[in-house]
């Protein structure tokens, strides 16, 4: 009997003994949970790694240059000197530019941090001179990358002796000949006559040609972003939606004269009809016809059918192929067609032009753009044609006047407006569609008119007036506001022949 209270006894000291410190074990575990899920990131303190393929390919820069502007360099000049030759980069702010230097063999090479090559109409060129002068093989000045200019200069068999220093021309790189930094101290010899005097030596060997390559890069028919499918300026590959864009290049080259022609290129959309050969009508997109609602300028309804637009105010044609009724409202099932206008430009650009063609084609056009000021906050543009034609029919003619103002005031780095007015009147004979037959039952000549000359007639205006607001307030924030007001007065008389012939058999 005792002996089982004494095993009854151990037994509870044993229990007591191993559940004493179970709570101090507990409360240890509970503490490295609490630790460790305070040292879980949250999901908003994770940083993502970059998706954009931009992004991804682009060169790693310098970080002091980011904070401000991209300096452009306008141009390049190889001015022969006594001593060698002297590379200009010519540009306003050549103090504001950073330059590291190194050497690779016979090779100078300049790195320019802060600057961009770049022409008055902003594309991006090469400089490229071969054999300036003796001793030197080649000197090229080329962008390697979004914000920095490489001045590279081979030497033909030693290292070139370059200096730099900075002017109100710009940046100046004087390269010294091989042959005139290797000279050796001379040795007095006795005098011989010569022919030619030393100045005229120097004379002749300034007045040797230099031969200066300089390329540009080509216009291309790639267009990389769209606004139509987002209203916003996106990536195409970055939409899931079937966009294609029309820019200007391709509507030079092609000489496209109508939205219609602009669009033939175009996969899946056909000309529908115009309002009696007036420049607007309707499109067929994917087999649905799009009378009133599928034309959009600058994402707005346009109503094309009943209005006259000229193709020397566009810039680009973007097609959006497939339901569009998210973004625009009631919209048919095929597509939309979205023409961007042609904005005010801060370099200045002129632009006269006349064309002429069969039957009495004739189209002078102006198209003038710049600065209206000094500090580039005033930008405008004028555009002006006048269009006339005549037909393979008689009597048919017709005659289309253009005058398009556009302003952008520019309120800070954050701020600007832009004001645009079209004015366009398109009158003509109108063309009678329809083809009579003759009483023999044959077709009337391909230039017979079955109407009344000078009756048939056709006058459509349209005043197009558009407002566009931006601003940021930050890198992720902005705030546009668009208004367009579309005006159109249409007058259609119509004088025709009309006749009637019954043939009554009687069996």
């Amino acid at each position: 009997m005792k002996l089982d209270r004494l095993c009854q006894s151990l037994l509870l000291t044993s229990a007591i003994a191993i559940l004493i410190p179970s709570p101090a074990q507990g409360e240890e575990v509970e503490t490295e949970i609490r630790q460790a899920k305070q040292n879980i990131s949250q999901l908003s303190e994770i940083e993502l790694p970059p998706t954009n393929a931009r992004m991804l390919v682009q060169t790693p820069t310098n970080p002091s240059t980011l904070q401000g502007d991209i300096i452009p360099i306008m141009g390049v000049k190889a001015n022969p000197t006594e001593k060698g030759v002297e590379v200009i980069l010519e540009t306003a702010a050549g103090d504001k530019l950073q330059i590291t230097n190194r050497s690779e063999d016979n090779n100078f090479v300049a790195d320019v941090s802060g600057g961009q090559l770049r022409l008055p109409n902003g594309d991006a060129f090469t400089f490229k001179s071969e054999k300036p002068i003796e001793g030197i093989t080649e000197i090229t000045v080329t962008n390697i990358d979004v914000n920095t200019v490489r001045v590279t200069v081979v030497g033909e068999k030693a290292l070139p002796a370059v200096e730099l220093f900075d002017d109100d021309m710009g940046l100046i790189f004087a390269v010294a000949s091989t042959a005139t930094s290797a000279q050796t101290p001379e040795t007095p010899t006795e005098e011989q006559p010569a022919t030619e005097k030393p100045e005229e030596q120097r004379a002749a060997q300034q007045d040797d040609p230099i031969e200066l390559v300089v390329t540009g890069e080509r216009d291309s028919y790639r267009v990389p972003n769209a606004s139509t499918a987002t209203r916003t300026d996106t990536p195409l590959r970055d939409i899931p939606q079937s966009i294609q864009v029309v820019p200007q290049e391709v509507l030079r080259d092609r000489n496209a004269q109508t939205v219609f022609e602009a669009v033939e290129t175009v996969s899946g959309v056909l000309d529908g009809s115009n309002n009696y050969g007036a420049p607007g009508g309707t499109n067929i997109i994917r087999g649905f016809i799009s009378f009133d609602s599928g034309s959009l300028r600058n994402g707005f309804r346009d109503y094309d059918y009943y209005s006259v637009s000229s193709i020397g105010t566009i810039e680009q044609v973007e097609v959006l192929k497939g339901p569009a009724s998210v973004l625009f409202s009631a919209q048919e099932p095929g597509g939309v067609i979205n023409t961007v206008t042609k904005k005010p430009l801060s370099t200045p650009y002129y632009n006269v032009a006349f064309q002429a063609g069969n039957y009495g084609f004739y189209q002078p056009s102006i198209d003038l753009s710049g600065p209206l000021t000094t500090d580039g906050n005033a930008l405008y543009r004028l555009i002006t044609s006048h269009r006339g034609t005549g037909s393979y029919i008689d009597f048919v003619n017709s005659n289309t006047t253009t005058i398009a103002p556009s302003i952008t005031l520019k309120f800070g780095e954050r701020t600007d407006l832009n004001l645009s007015y079209e004015y366009v009147r398109y009158f003509a004979d109108n063309p009678i569609f329809e083809v009579p037959l003759l009483t023999d039952g044959s077709l009337p000549p391909r230039n017979f008119y079955s109407a009344y000359p000078d009756l048939v007639l056709s006058d459509i205006t349209t005043n197009r007036i558009a407002l566009n607001l931006n601003h940021e307030f930050s890198e992720n924030w902005k705030l546009r506001n668009n208004l367009a007001i579309v005006l159109n007065q249409r007058t259609l008389a119509l004088a025709l022949v009309l006749w009637w012939s019954i043939k009554i058999t009687v069996l």
